[in-house]
């Protein structure tokens, strides 16, 4: 299964002349194919760097077609929205909540720097798959690498029940501004992510249970 997501801005003025925006982003995107299950968001009040909505895709197993790239999802939404797309790999997952309903879903892309050495990124990607052990609001979770050329190297996903998990217990837990933080500020001599985009949106019911990583497949 060919994993994918996107931060998704619309154009200018597209919302005044178009009642229902979702509805034409969904039967574009679902006219690509190959394509498995989509999820689309739009993204809540406090997502940073982000579009305006979280684009989630996954394709068929074994299906040629499945390496179309962003391109093809840029042409799929042209008029429409431009599109930050990434493909990926998980390297990391969790679950507590597999029958997670009506949930938030938090996307993190971000970048490292280049040239560091790889023991560096290892102990950030460590670090992140601790904070579960910290934080019980994070019901599911997944870190994934980046496949796709582009702005990104990472992925961090998470599902809450609700807000007040991220915007509280995730962002103001100690174990986040006292260890994960000095991997993302310039002031720390652990500094190892140059850049992020940071979204969240509501969650109908779990992307990350939905998913059999033995069904996962290279672009």
């Amino acid at each position: 299964m060919r994993l994918e997501t996107a931060q998704l801005r619309l154009h200018t003025g597209i919302g005044d002349g178009m009642p229902d925006p979702e509805a034409a982003l969904l039967e574009r995107v679902e006219r690509l194919p190959g394509l498995h299950r989509v999820a689309l968001g739009r993204n809540l009040a406090g997502s940073w760097s982000a579009g305006d909505y979280t684009l989630d895709l996954q394709f068929k197993t074994g299906w040629s077609g499945a390496r179309a790239d962003a391109a093809g999802l840029a042409a799929a939404l042209d008029g429409i929205a431009t599109v930050d797309h990434v493909a990926y790999r998980a390297i990391a997952r969790g679950m507590r909540a597999q029958q997670l309903r009506d949930g938030v879903w938090r996307t993190l892309m971000f970048r490292v720097r280049p040239d560091l050495p790889p023991w560096q990124v290892h102990a950030l990607e460590h670090d992140l798959q601790r904070m579960p052990a910290y934080m019980p609001g994070i019901r599911n979770w997944r870190l994934a690498r980046v496949l796709s050329p582009g702005t990104w190297t990472h992925v961090w996903q998470q599902e809450f029940a609700g807000t007040d998990d991220l915007l509280g217990e995730y962002l103001m837990h100690p174990f986040h501004w006292g260890r994960v933080d000095r991997w993302f500020d310039p002031e720390f001599p652990e500094w190892t992510v140059e850049a992020i985009s940071h979204a969240f949106c509501p969650l109908a019911s779990s992307l990350i249970a939905s998913h059999n990583p033995d069904e996962e497949t290279a672009p």
